[in-house]
């Protein structure tokens, strides 16, 4: 299972990379919406790790990982990049590490489909 994980994590490290660079169209397309600024998707970084946070908050392990993986401070700061690294090199306990990262395949290809249109 860890080299499954380990190709899992590295797979979404790539995703996120070139997904993150990018902005997602405000209003979906309406006229109306056409002056509004697109919104980067590294700005909902935070809000990602906020939502991990708050699905695991019964797990303190996992939560600690967070803190010292990802560097991660609710609301404040944190990083999917490094979240992805590490699990790649030093994941959780595995079961857990595997439903962390499908969480965040299904966020990435919600957005990586957001962007696309």
């Amino acid at each position: 299972m860890t080299t499954k994980l380990t190709l899992l994590a590295i797979e979404l490290l790539g995703q996120w990379s070139r997904i993150s660079k990018v902005h997602l169209t405000l209003g979906a397309g309406c006229m109306c919406a056409a002056s509004l600024p697109g919104l980067a998707v590294s700005d909902l970084e935070i809000n990602i790790l906020d939502y991990l946070k708050n699905k695991y908050v019964r797990d303190i392990d996992f939560l600690n990982w967070l803190g010292l993986h990802a560097k991660y401070q609710e609301g404040l700061s944190g990083s999917l990049s490094d979240l992805l690294k590490n699990m790649a090199i030093s994941p959780p306990q595995p079961s857990l590490a595997m439903k962390v990262l499908k969480d965040l395949a299904n966020t990435i290809d919600s957005l990586q489909e957001s962007h696309q249109g």
